[in-house]
C-alpha cells in the first residue's frame, strides 16, 4: 500500500497524492513530499526507481530484510536502516524495520510490518503540525525520535521484570524461574544489538560527516535522539547486569539447597548405622546369644531405643544438624 502527503510552500496540504505526480513534484523544489509505503508491491517497486531515482541497492534493502541499522550516502539522498521492536502474541520480540530515503525535497520511508509510531507521525502532519515546516530532514528527525522513544515502555515492562525475578529467586528458585531468567537476559541482548547500530548513525548525524542533506540548524535536534540512546542503553546494560548476578544467584542459591539436603539425608543415613550394626552383630533370627545371658531381641532394642537420641545430640552439638 502506497500513501502520499504534499506540503506546499503556502501551508496547505495533499493528503492524497496519486503516484503519476511524483515526478512533477519533486521538479519543485519548494515543495515538500512524504511518501509511505508499506509492504511494497511490484508496482510500489517500479515507483521508487522512476520517480525516486533511488539505486538499485536502495531497492534490494527495501525489499529485503536488513539486520543491521546503517546510513549510506548517495548522490542526491541518504538511505537510512532503523529497527523497531514489538512484542508478539507469543511474547517473543521481533524487529521491525525502516527503510528511509531522505533527499532534499522528499521523504520515502518503507516497512512491511505496521509500526504505530510512524502512524501517529503521519496523522500529526495530516493536522498540520509543524514538523513538516522545516523540511524533509526534520521530519526524519521526528520519524526518528518517535521510533526510538517506542522503546522506553518495552525497557520499562523488562526492567519490572528483572526487579520482580530478583524479589522471586530468594522465595522460589525452580525451574520456571531460571527459564524466565534466561528469557529477560535474551530480550536485553536483543535490545542491546538492536540500540547499539542506531547510537552510530546519530553519532554521524550529529558530527555531519559529508551530510550536507542534514541542515546544521536541524542537526542539533539528532542530538536528543542520541541521549535517549545512551539511556536506554544504560538501562540495557544495568539490566543485563543484574541478570546474570541473579543467574549467578540461583546457581549458588540450587547448590545450597541441594547440600542442604544431601546433609540431612547423610545424617539420617547416619543415624541408622548403628541399627546396622546392631542387627549384624547380634542378628534377629534367634532369641539367644552365647555372648549375652539375656534375649538378643531385648539387647538390640535397648541400643536401638539408645542409638538414635544419643548420635542426635552429638551431631547438635557439632552444628552438623
Amino acid at each position: 500500500m502506497i500513501r502520499a502527503i504534499e506540503r506546499k510552500p503556502d501551508g496547505i496540504l495533499d493528503c492524497d497524492v496519486k503516484p503519476d505526480a511524483f515526478a512533477s513534484i519533486l521538479e519543485q523544489r519548494d515543495h515538500l513530499l512524504w511518501v509511505d509505503i508499506s509492504e511494497p508491491e511490484d508496482e510500489e517497486v517500479e515507483v521508487l526507481l522512476n520517480a525516486f531515482g533511488l539505486h538499485p541497492l536502495t531497492i534490494e534493502d527495501c525489499i529485503m530484510p536488513n539486520v543491521r541499522s546503517k546510513l549510506e550516502q548517495f548522490s542526491n539522498y541518504l538511505f537510512i536502516v532503523m529497527q523497531g521492536i514489538k512484542r508478539c502474541q507469543s511474547g517473543d520480540l521481533k524487529h521491525v524495520e525502516l527503510d528511509i530515503c531522505l533527499g532534499s525535497n522528499f521523504l520515502v520511508t518503507v516497512h512491511d510490518d505496521p509500526i504505530p509510531s510512524l502512524d501517529d507521525d503521519w496523522k500529526r502532519v495530516t493536522r498540520k503540525s509543524p514538523i513538516c515546516t522545516r523540511g524533509p530532514d526534520f521530519l526524519f528527525y521526528s520519524i526518528a525520535d518517535s521510533l526510538i522513544d517506542s522503546y522506553f515502555p518495552l525497557l520499562e515492562a523488562v526492567d519490572a521484570r528483572v526487579d520482580r525475578l530478583e524479589n522471586k529467586l530468594l522465595v522460589e528458585s525452580g525451574p520456571e524461574t531460571l527459564q524466565e531468567l534466561f528469557n529477560v537476559y535474551n530480550e536485553l541482548m536483543i535490545l542491546r544489538r538492536t540500540l547499539a547500530p542506531h547510537r552510530e548513525i546519530l553519532n554521524r548525524i550529529n558530527r555531519r560527516e559529508d551530510l550536507p542533506l542534514i541542515s546544521p540548524a536541524n542537526a542539533v535536534y539528532f542530538r536528543d535522539i542520541y541521549d535517549h540512546l545512551l539511556r536506554m542503553s544504560d538501562l540495557v546494560d544495568a539490566g543485563r547486569e543484574v541478570t546474570m548476578v541473579l543467574l549467578d544467584t540461583h546457581a549458588t542459591v540450587a547448590s545450597y539447597r541441594m547440600n542442604e539436603i544431601m546433609k540431612t539425608m547423610t545424617a539420617l543415613a547416619t543415624l541408622a548405622l548403628p541399627l546396622v550394626i546392631v542387627t549384624g552383630i547380634f542378628g534377629m533370627n534367634f532369641n539367644e546369644h552365647p555372648w549375652l545371658p539375656v534375649s538378643v531381641f531385648n539387647v538390640a532394642s535397648v541400643l536401638f531405643v539408645l542409638s538414635i537420641p544419643v548420635m542426635f545430640v552429638l551431631f547438635k552439638r557439632y552444628k552438623w544438624l
